[in-house]
């Protein structure tokens, strides 16, 4: 029987991977793994770009701090592409990334759920650092995050009345987080890319 990388509980040491030699880590978790938390310490340091692409899709209410190059980036790709593209093509919209980031001659973190979807992983450039906190952990974590939420609390407030209105947003927020343990079997199959994968 195959051995699981990440387990329900217990985090496991983070799987690291160089795929070329660009300056650029790329940072790949399910939500709640700790990938923002591990990145935004960079934020403030002039010679690093953080490109959070999750923060391309700019959700309503949402707050969180971001690069100042973030806002040019989403212009640039909304530019050529007319949004922002999800899944498999990504790729391209990666590439742009990259390029972008180049012409400034500065070094590069790259995290989000959006390339975890690029297959084969291996396309990426630089270093890919697989987060392998626990399942059950990601989870919890990332529903506490995201419930409290003015602009969807707010909504389901209005729609259902105060105390009704947070039962039904933690629902949702709980039926939306349930994907995470898809992603548990999708890490995996990366990692096992990775793995496989010679320069």
């Amino acid at each position: 029987m195959k051995k699981s990388k990440i387990y329900l509980f217990k985090d496991q040491k983070d799987y690291e991977k160089k795929i070329t030699d660009d300056d650029i880590v790329n940072v790949i978790g399910t939500k709640g793994s700790g990938k923002t938390t591990s990145t935004i310490k960079y934020i403030n340091d002039e010679n690093y770009i953080v490109v959070n692409c999750d923060r391309l899709l700019e959700l309503p209410g949402d707050i969180c701090r971001e690069d100042i190059e973030l806002s040019k980036i989403r212009k640039m790709l909304i530019e050529k592409y007319g949004k922002i593209i999800e899944g498999k093509n990504f790729i391209d919209s990666y590439y742009d990334i990259v390029l972008y980031i180049k012409k400034r001659k500065k070094k590069a973190i790259i995290e989000c759920n959006l390339i975890q979807d690029i297959t084969p992983i291996t396309q990426l450039k630089g270093i890919v650092i697989v987060k392998r906190t626990g399942i059950v952990k990601s989870f919890i974590r990332s529903v506490k995050r995201d419930y409290p939420n003015k602009y969807f609390l707010d909504k389901e407030i209005e729609k259902h009345g105060k105390i009704l209105g947070r039962f039904y947003r933690l629902k949702n927020i709980i039926n939306r987080r349930k994907n995470i343990f898809k992603y548990y079997h999708n890490i995996e199959r990366i990692i096992d890319e990775l793995k496989e994968f010679n320069q």
